[in-house]
């Protein structure tokens, strides 16, 4: 799994494809405009310079559910510099999740302990949204989300409507009740 990343203002015209977002590169290799990213000989990303010239990006930031002409592009410059293509990208990393259970956080007394199910999978989180109950359904972000907050493993985040860029409010989770649990938010 990869996820793109755009920012002209701050970073100026360049993709950033990052497939592992815990490693930093200790081998670079460039080829024109495309510098690939290793870390111990494994490919962790690629950098794709003046890729505005080829490719208008509005987006700023990640790269949700990036349209196939747009992965197009992108293999187009990876294969003229000699590396692999990408494949398309069919999972965005949001997914619906159902809340099993709530439990008292042991440290935090603002924050709660969260099971929750993304269908076959159960999930362990650490969230402040007091508007969740058990059987709610609300969007969680997967890639990349394993961290400890509190002493506490967790294994996705939840997320407000500002969260996913689709409202400005950030105090409450967003809940979806009308979507299945394990369903992919972005791309269903």
């Amino acid at each position: 799994m990869y996820r793109l990343f755009y920012n002209h203002e701050n970073v100026g015209d360049v993709l950033f494809v990052v497939m592992d977002t815990k490693a930093y590169p200790d081998k670079t290799v460039d080829k024109g405009d495309v510098t690939a990213l290793f870390k111990q000989e494994e490919l962790i990303g690629y950098n794709l310079r003046n890729f505005g010239e080829i490719c208008k990006i509005k987006a700023t930031g990640m790269i949700v559910s990036p349209e196939d002409i747009l992965i197009d592009r992108i293999n187009d410059q990876l294969l003229g510099a000699g590396f692999d293509k990408l494949p398309y990208c069919r999972d965005s990393g949001y997914k619906v999740a159902e809340v099993v259970k709530i439990e008292e956080h042991p440290l935090d007394e603002r924050s709660s302990i969260v099971e929750l199910s993304v269908g076959e999978k159960v999930l362990h989180t650490v969230t402040r949204y007091q508007n969740l109950s058990v059987g709610s359904h609300c969007v969680v972000a997967l890639p990349e989300c394993i961290k400890f907050v509190k002493n506490i493993p967790v294994e996705c985040e939840i997320c407000s409507k500002s969260d996913l860029r689709i409202g400005e409010e950030f105090k409450e989770a967003f809940l979806v009740p009308e979507m299945a649990c394990g369903a992919d938010f972005f791309l269903d």
